[in-house]
């Protein structure tokens, strides 16, 4: 039993010495009369609404927690005998009033005190009639959501807001009677929100299953926790919801979404590793080779049109060269988040906005460079709430993978700028191309550049650093927009 069950019976007791009480002295009052020839008008009121109230808590907080005491003992001696899989999902019944209900409730209590008061037999007849459906529909209610299984079925990885599906599938162990208008709901906690995703089943027929699918948008990257699941039904006159709870949970890693980098500012960050250039391509360790034949753009030379497939399709077309694969990036992630600024400088995003926006631009230029060289060409490095390597040039990493790091990643505090110089240090080669994405402000490098031994001062200047501020990376980045917001 754990901390939370253990913490439930004696609530369940109170619960059970409530209902007790408050019935017991409501029936004895019945029969006797005896507070009624005692106690002033006022009193007897108050005596009678509290004993009602006491009776209604105790039998509604009774069902709440008697499925997970009861499932806990069967837990106990399944394990103590060897029956049954214990570690199955718990299960905890669900009850609730709607408004319907409550206001039927209130209706009920009126009559109950009119009749008691009144020595009415007409009032306790209309009371027990109304009291009929009541329990009744309580009842049905409960026989609908019991012997009823779940399954969930969704990606384990998604793009931060695109639409998503999740397949809920319900079965319905009964043998005779089929369950109607049945409402699924799925609680999904996520970082920084909240979703909830939610279905009916207008009939789930008794030993069959039926499907239902809702869509989601994730609208934050990180680690989202679907579960649990709420199953819950009114049926048939909908004054009473009841249901269970199941203890089932899935989990979705959200990616940053892919934006656009100019070609541009690629082909100037790399010293022309995508450009239109001779005629003639040539190969080798340092050399161009051809890559494609693509659209004429303003700016490209006249001698790099191919004339024979221009006049093919009518329009111009071009030669493409590149460098050769064999150069290695080095691609590290700062993602630095002080508690507060250090000076009145005005800031042009929030911090967590730098961090996302780092986020999405270095998990843009990770997967270009894969999809362009191979995984075997690039290493990265994170430096935030935790270190983190994927190291594609020591063993062959999925790319997969490399976006699970971003999906995850968190900002902190823990790592200085002395930790990302051994770091670069460690990794970088004559062939390395070293590329800093960081959420720190410009003047932090400059500072520390104007304190650092002259081998570390040539470190930090041949690094490419790119701040992560909307104003700085408008030009060369473009996020992707999300549809519809």
């Amino acid at each position: 039993m754990n901390k939370t069950e253990s913490s439930n019976l004696p609530l369940l007791a109170l619960s059970a010495l409530a209902i007790i009480c408050g019935l017991g002295l409501l029936l004895f009052e019945l029969i006797t009369g005896t507070f009624y020839q005692a106690l002033p008008s006022f009193a007897l009121w108050g005596m009678y609404l509290v004993l009602l109230l006491m009776s209604v808590w105790g039998l509604k907080t009774w069902l709440e927690l008697q499925s997970g005491t009861f499932s806990t003992f069967s837990r106990w001696g399944a394990r103590l005998f060897g029956l049954g899989d214990y570690r199955k999902p718990q299960a905890h019944n669900l009850f609730r009033l709607p408004a319907e209900g409550q206001v039927y409730v209130v209706m009920l209590t009126i009559m109950l005190l009119g009749a008691l008061f009144g020595k009415t037999n007409t009032l306790m007849l209309i009371f027990a009639l109304m009291a009929g459906p009541f329990i009744v529909n309580g009842g049905i209610t409960f026989g609908m959501t019991r012997r009823l299984e779940i399954k969930r079925s969704l990606p384990g990885r998604v793009m931060r807001g695109e639409p998503t599906s999740v397949d809920i599938t319900i079965f319905n162990r009964k043998r005779f009677v089929s369950s109607c208008l049945v409402a699924v709901e799925d609680r999904i906690v996520g970082p920084r929100e909240m979703l909830n995703g939610k279905l009916m089943f207008a009939l789930v027929p008794a030993r069959d299953s039926r499907t239902g699918r809702y869509q989601i948008r994730f609208m934050q990257r990180g680690r989202y926790r679907l579960g649990p699941t709420r199953i819950t039904s009114r049926f048939p006159l909908g004054i009473v919801e009841r249901g269970r709870q199941t203890e089932l949970y899935d989990e979705v890693l959200v990616y940053p979404r892919i934006g656009f980098i100019a070609q541009w500012w690629l082909r100037r960050l790399t010293d022309g590793q995508e450009a239109s250039r001779t005629a003639q391509g040539q190969t080798g360790a340092h050399h161009d080779e051809f890559h494609r034949i693509r659209e004429y753009r303003a700016g490209d030379e006249l001698r790099s049109i191919h004339w024979k497939t221009s006049a093919r399709r009518n329009e111009l077309m071009v030669k493409e060269y590149r460098q050769n694969r064999d150069r290695r990036m080095l691609l590290i992630l700062d993602l630095w988040q002080p508690d507060t600024p250090k000076d009145g400088t005005p800031q042009t995003a929030t911090p967590q906005e730098r961090v996302e926006l780092a986020v999405s631009l270095a998990a843009t230029m990770a997967w270009g460079y894969i999809q362009e060289c191979g995984t075997r060409q690039l290493d990265y490095v994170c430096f935030g709430k935790e270190r983190q390597r994927w190291l594609g040039s020591q063993r062959e990493e999925v790319p997969e993978t490399l976006l699970d790091q971003f999906a995850v990643a968190e900002a902190g505090r823990e790592f200085t700028l002395n930790e990302l110089e051994e770091e670069v240090l460690q990794r970088q080669s004559a062939s390395t191309r070293t590329v800093l994405i960081t959420t720190r402000r410009q003047k932090d490098f400059v500072a520390a550049l104007s304190k650092a031994s002259p081998d570390a001062a040539r470190t930090w200047q041949g690094l490419n650093i790119i701040e992560a501020d909307p104003t700085l990376t408008a030009e060369f980045f473009q996020p992707n927009p999300i549809e519809g917001t």
